[in-house]
């Protein structure tokens, strides 16, 4: 899926101002000239076009994603960039699994959570089946899987999770009718609801995941880069997560990190939401940072993020 040539140029010009911002380049940076007389020039003035060996090099800084996501948002609030992305006079009555107060959220602080979105059976059977599938090796670990080439600024080696596409028609959904369920209701219910609340293309990706008892854990990171731009079909917009952790107690580990920004006029807060069975956080995808505490008991969730 290739971006509009739009959302490249205004990504560019972002990391371009934060680029000259960091490096500018004025009269008042060089050195005077010492004047016409080449006797009193130093050393390092002397230059021979001629000469071959001459080598030019250009220095290239290398930051992470973080930090550029961190200059990014100097520039302007992700949270308010991203309310340009929703949609207006919405309708809180058509809903189907949302209410008012979780489109108002994730409106006003860039995150929600839904309680008891699906029954405790169909959990119970998916972290059964999950755990299975992981203890047979059919889970890809995930740290390192990422493409370079196309996501050069992510971290290879931050998360300890072993994952598995399983969006609709994938041959896994044929196996777990419970899975299927679950897929069904991201892909149908929420994402009609969120297509209400804010603007939407209809891709989606699901990706089952499972944290081994390990302290396996997953580093601050974010899903997408912040954009304003409704008709940019390459990043992606919302995020949700559905969990799978009937027992979970406190001690377990394996808690959703948020990293709330707000709009940039209060100090950054952390909120830590545990894992537990049939709970939905929803939050948007290239505003909030988010990271996986370390996991002490197995740990289990189901992503959709929505383009």
């Amino acid at each position: 899926m290739e971006p509009t040539d739009a959302h490249e140029e205004a990504l560019a010009n972002r990391i371009m101002k934060y680029v000259t911002s960091k490096n500018p380049t004025s009269s008042s940076d060089l050195p005077s000239f010492p004047g016409d007389d080449v006797e009193s020039l130093p050393s390092d003035y002397e230059y021979d076009p001629n000469d071959e060996d001459v080598e030019e090099y250009e220095e290239v800084e290398e930051i992470s994603e973080m930090e550029l996501l961190s200059h990014l948002d100097a520039s302007m609030p992700p949270l308010l960039l991203a309310q340009d992305l929703f949609n207006e006079d919405v309708d809180s009555s058509a809903f189907t699994v949302l209410k008012a107060d979780n489109a108002n959220e994730l409106f006003g602080q860039g995150y929600t959570v839904l309680e008891n979105v699906l029954d405790l059976d169909v959990i119970c059977a998916v972290r059964e089946w999950a755990t299975e599938m992981f203890k047979t090796g059919q889970m890809d670990k995930a740290s390192g899987k990422h493409n370079e080439e196309e996501d050069p600024f992510r971290e290879g080696n931050a998360r300890g999770d072993y994952t598995l596409w399983v969006s609709p028609g994938n041959k896994a959904l044929e196996q777990s009718a419970a899975l299927s369920q679950c897929v069904d209701w991201f892909s149908k219910k929420l994402h009609e609801d969120l297509a209400k609340v804010v603007n939407l293309h209809g891709q989606a990706e699901y990706q089952l995941a499972y944290y081994p008892p390990d302290a396996s854990h997953y580093e601050r990171h974010r899903d997408s880069f912040p954009t304003s731009d409704k008709n940019d079909r390459d990043q992606r917009r919302v995020t949700a997560i559905v969990y799978f952790n009937p027992e979970w107690k406190q001690g377990d580990g394996g808690e959703l990190r948020i990293f709330d920004k707000g709009l940039g006029d209060e100090a950054e807060k952390q909120i830590d939401i545990a894992p537990k069975a049939a709970r939905c956080v929803v939050f948007l995808s290239g505003v909030m940072d988010h990271a996986v505490m370390p996991a002490f008991n197995e740990r289990i969730a189901l992503t959709s993020w929505y383009r």
